[in-house]
């Protein structure tokens, strides 16, 4: 999988999850299962080329500058001409990397992919994406901190199905409680590296 990098964003600032729970709570520590929220996705992602952008890992320009600051930071480190964008907070997230790459293949005119939820919003923080689609977006932007993510998503986009736990994002306390349950339910999920499905 010489050809595809996986950019986990992990700089947020966890306000939602801090101010329900602690002020100094650090959602991507929070214990779950035998692991971190964090740790869960990095152990998903065991065989990719992966690049977390944030505290102990590459930094965005500057600091807390948003997820595309994020996401150009990370794409910077990371090799391939197909680049996976995750969430750190998004636990169970590996395991639609697989299909996003293989949607993203399947179609040599889509510059994108996105994951789609069952209740068919698109979720940005489960994408991929074609370096030379990404580069030209920003280098069209006057900069690239507090700019959106749909920034990524005005080509050429395909959707791809993605099952309710894998979008689950760890924004507040009741959400690492839902993350909690799924990841006691079913042990370590299903395998997600670069093999997986062929």
């Amino acid at each position: 999988m010489e050809d595809v990098g996986v950019v986990v964003v992990a700089g947020g600032s966890g306000t939602r999850f801090s101010a329900r729970s602690h002020p100094d709570a650090d959602k991507l520590a929070a214990p779950l299962g035998s692991s971190t929220v964090r740790g869960t996705l990095l152990e998903g992602l065991d065989g990719w080329p992966v690049v977390v952008v944030g505290p102990g890992g590459v930094r965005e320009d500057p600091p807390g500058g948003g997820p595309l600051a994020g996401f150009a930071a990370g794409l910077a480190a990371v090799p391939g001409e197909l680049v996976v964008l995750l969430g750190g907070d998004e636990p169970f997230a590996a395991s639609a990397v697989p299909r996003l790459v293989a949607a993203l293949r399947a179609d040599p005119g889509l510059d994108a992919v996105v994951g789609v939820d069952p209740s068919g919003r698109r979720q940005p923080l489960l994408s991929a994406h074609r370096r030379r689609a990404v580069v030209r977006v920003l280098d069209g932007l006057p900069a690239v901190a507090g700019q959106p993510l749909r920034e990524l998503f005005r080509g050429r986009v395909g959707e791809v199905p993605v099952s309710a736990r894998e979008a689950l994002d760890v924004d507040v306390p009741e959400d690492l409680d839902r993350a909690r349950g799924l990841a006691a339910g079913d042990g370590a999920g299903p395998e997600a590296g670069p093999d997986a499905g062929s």
